[in-house]
């Protein structure tokens, strides 16, 4: 019988070889360790902003979109969230309540005043579907002591995002991604804030790479939806091209930053990365899917044997309205055009229903209802005079109401009418007309608010109080527009970061103009920022634009055109009409930008520094100190060092057939003379409509903490022709990267106005800039009652040319008048 140390000896040595089998088991490919699929997403993925959801009042709901990427079967779904709310909600009577797709899952009592809870709520896997998903929160509040309507502003319940997740788990296997769950894993939220990358196959970027990566960040941006896209530019370095299936691994040793990346370029230019055995499977246009990067990560490789198939091939990727084939490799046998979308709902003359805008019927019981609507109006949206929007209101209230009811309407945040409730016990308001200002309403989307203030009869105790007063909202009230201007003034960032115009956005109608997308610069980071500019503009047009891509600075663009480059690679014509000159633009930016690179190194500079530095720009720009001789004259020289030659013919002719011919574009039957009369008599009301205002430089550095270090400028292009000119520059290419993250997550899109924005990632603020040279674009110039109401417009805004022309009529009356008594008076007497 073996003794008992040996046997312990013996037994330590069979849980070794068991420890040492389960980790080789553990390594398997198909061991269940490495099979489970586990994703985690933020909910501070699901909207830009600040990362989190305020309720307000007694109640109030907000939604968000999560779309869950493409997984196996689910077997766990938790949603872990961070709340807290006012100390004045009485708990009893208080709940967060949470809906999955509609169907309620928890409702969180209103007790966290001391701090933050956190709740974790496990979900039937069956509520999580593949594809897009809401989550809505609902609170629902009662004051402690004070139950009137001024009670109600003290109720309030937060959600932290930032501290609250969605966790997914599958027992399965990561599925191999394939080009049908492509554009699912695109939109997928738990990488919403990783940028789309865009591979380039050695060399420098060219005009061709630049229209490819612009198409598909325009895709990008449409799938995304309302989240800030960000696209990021990645050259690869050169290589060779291995032989046999030595070069079938090139995708998976790319070392890439990010999950979400796609490859474009000719079979040629590809092969290097391909391999050999991928690249004799591009015999056309060819669109294939492969796992690469991160775990989870995917590369997508567009590509052809020429570049007009490489076009075929980008063209089918963006067509988001037709799917993609199940497969992960397919030669595209269908390159058709890319089919328009359904024009964007726009609400134009007429009168539309609440329920045609989305809004349901809602019943309130309580001292304070707030709800809102969205109204869209076309990017030609002009107000004409004193015509108001009429809404007529269908609605109900109930219980013992006191003084001072009323209803109150919001256009924008701006207060925009009232109407005085009726202090009966019950009551109907049917058909009441509330006469809301034209001009509160602008191009694109308009948040309409409705609030019932319905103050109690007398003071109620809020523990006692039984019967609170009621009020309902019928989704058969309705919003009627008259008739208004379509003409833009220019330039307009607002009207840019809404609607798209002048590059897109028309909603259906007339095809827009396509634009010149030109990057001066020859840094990854000017190509990013121009795509990521392009899939923006792409959300709010709500559509693929049409664009002519161009690198370097060949020529003037003789059309619309969006430019985006380093300020002191640009040629002195980018400026001709720009609101600030180009010399001071590019002193003003690099102060900032020295400011914002000390800052993202931790070592702010000191106050006395920065004031020393302002002192030295005003002291140049006032002629006091000679600055560094020959800035302007090196400014220029450096463009034309930098523009690489002029693209061949082909190339920018395939791209001009692609993208349609401007004129014909613009107008199919209009004669040259014509166009020209048009625009000089445009040019003529402009010139008595509009007032220019120039931009104050020296007050730009008031603040010397806030220093920009990005531009964001629109102006008239020098030519005769009302055409725009939109340029986004910085003073190096690290700053233009900060700049775009705070543009898009910073929320800075939003608050772009007037004719310019400087900003920097020192400061979460933007400097904006008047209109300095206002123009018109008339875009209907053949409606003879759009001019009518374009002159009715432009005669209510300048009094004293309504008055001359008031004048002048009496006086012409007068003369013709007494003119005929004279004359028939001398026929009486026979003089």
């Amino acid at each position: 019988m073996p003794s008992l140390p040996s046997a312990r000896a013996a037994a330590r040595r069979m849980l070794a070889v068991l420890a040492l089998t389960a980790a080789l088991l553990a390594g398997l490919p198909g061991s269940p360790a490495e099979a489970a699929d586990k994703r985690v997403i933020p909910l501070s993925n699901l909207r830009d902003g600040a990362p989190e959801i305020t309720l307000h009042g007694e109640e109030e709901a907000a939604g968000l979109r999560v779309f869950v990427p493409p997984m196996g079967p689910l077997s766990s779904v938790v949603l872990t969230l961070s709340y807290e709310n006012g100390i004045d909600i009485l708990p009893e009577k208080g709940a967060l309540s949470v809906y999955i797709n509609g169907s309620p899952v928890a409702e969180l009592p209103l007790s966290a005043f001391r701090g933050p809870v956190n709740a974790a709520i496990t979900l039937p896997a069956s509520l999580i579907r593949p594809g897009e998903n809401q989550i809505l929160f609902q609170s629902n509040a009662q004051h402690r002591a004070i139950c009137t309507v001024r009670g109600t502003f003290d109720l309030w319940a937060r959600v932290n995002l930032a501290a609250s997740s969605l966790a997914l788990s599958s027992e399965t296997a990561l599925p191999e991604p394939d080009l049908a769950m492509v554009r699912r894993l695109l939109a997928s939220s738990d990488r919403a804030r990783e940028p789309l990358t865009i591979l380039k196959a050695g060399g420098e970027i060219d005009a061709d790479q630049l229209g490819w990566g612009a198409m598909v960040a325009q895709a990008y941006g449409l799938l995304l939806g309302d989240l800030a896209p960000r696209v990021a530019a990645l050259p690869l370095p050169a290589r060779t091209a291995g032989g046999g299936a030595a070069g079938a691994d090139g995708l998976a040793s790319l070392a890439l930053p990010g999950g979400k990346n796609v490859l474009i370029g000719t079979r040629d230019q590809l092969a290097p990365v391909l391999g050999d055995a991928r690249t004799q499977g591009v015999t056309g246009p060819f669109l294939g899917v492969y796992p690469a990067g991160p775990a989870g990560g995917f590369v997508v490789v567009l590509s052809g044997r020429t570049a007009t198939e490489v076009d075929q091939a980008v063209m089918r990727f963006a067509d988001l309205g037709r799917p993609l084939p199940p497969v992960a490799a397919t030669v595209v046998a269908d390159p058709g055009p890319v089919q328009p979308p359904s024009p964007r709902e726009v609400q134009e003359e007429g009168r539309y229903r609440l329920s045609d805008l989305g809004f349901a019927t809602v019943r309130h019981s309580g001292y304070r209802y707030t709800g809102r609507f969205t109204v869209t109006l076309p990017s030609g949206f002009a107000p004409v005079g004193d015509r108001p929007i009429l809404f007529h209101v269908n609605a109900a209230f109930e219980g013992n109401l006191g003084p001072g009811a009323v209803l109150n309407v919001r256009v924008n945040g701006r207060s925009a009418s009232a109407m005085e409730v009726d202090k009966r016990s019950s009551g109907i308001i049917e058909n009441g007309e509330m006469q809301l200002p034209m001009a509160l309403f602008r191009p694109g989307p308009n948040i309409v608010e409705v609030e019932a203030e319905l103050p109690p009869a007398g003071g109620t105790d809020c523990v006692f109080a039984v019967r609170r007063p009621s009020f309902t909202l019928h989704d058969s009230s309705s919003i009627e527009i008259p008739g208004f201007a379509r003409l833009a003034t220019m330039p307009n960032l607002g009207t840019l970061a809404q609607t798209a115009f002048p590059y897109g956005g028309r909603a259906g109608r007339d095809a827009v103009p396509p634009f010149d997308l030109v990057v001066v610069g020859k840094e990854p980071s000017w190509f990013a920022a121009a795509w990521t500019m392009t899939a923006r503009l792409a959300q709010r047009s709500g559509e693929l634009m049409r664009l002519v891509p161009y690198v370097g600075w060949d020529g003037t663009p003789d059309g619309n055109a969006l430019i985006v480059g380093p300020v002191a690679a640009l040629p002195q014509s980018a400026f001709a009409s720009a609101p600030l000159p180009a010399d001071r633009l590019a002193a003003l930016l690099e102060a900032g930008s020295l400011v914002a690179q000390a800052s993202a190194r931790g070592e702010p500079m000191a106050p006395a520094e920065r004031r020393q530095l302002v002192e030295r720009l005003r002291s140049v720009w006032t002629g006091s100190a000679p600055g560094r001789p020959g800035a302007v004259r090196a400014m220029a020289g450096a463009a034309t060092a930098a523009a690489p030659a002029p693209a061949d013919g082909g190339m920018q002719g395939r791209w001009q057939r692609i993208a349609g011919d401007k004129e014909q574009a613009a107008s199919a039957w209009m004669p040259d003379w014509l166009r020209r009369g048009m625009a000089m008599a445009a040019r003529q009301i402009n010139r008595w409509t509009v007032t220019e205002a120039p931009v104050d430089v020296m007050a730009l550095t008031e603040n010397a903490e806030t220093l920009p270090e990005a531009a964001l400028l629109q102006y008239k292009s020098p030519g005769v022709e009302a055409t725009t000119w939109t340029l986004l520059t910085a003073s190096d290419s690290r700053a233009v990267e900060r700049a775009m993250r705070g543009l898009g997550e910073g929320g800075l899109w939003d608050r772009l106005r007037g004719g310019g924005g400087l900003w920097s990632s020192a400061a979460p603020t933007m400097t904006t800039l008047d209109a300095s040279r206002p123009y018109q674009v008339i875009l209907d110039p053949f409606d003879v009652g759009n001019l009518i109401l374009i002159l009715a417009r432009n005669l209510s805004q300048r009094i004293e040319l309504l008055f001359a022309l008031l004048l002048g009529t009496a006086m012409i009356l007068t003369i013709s008048m007494r003119m005929l008594l004279k004359r028939g008076h001398a026929e009486r007497s026979g003089s």
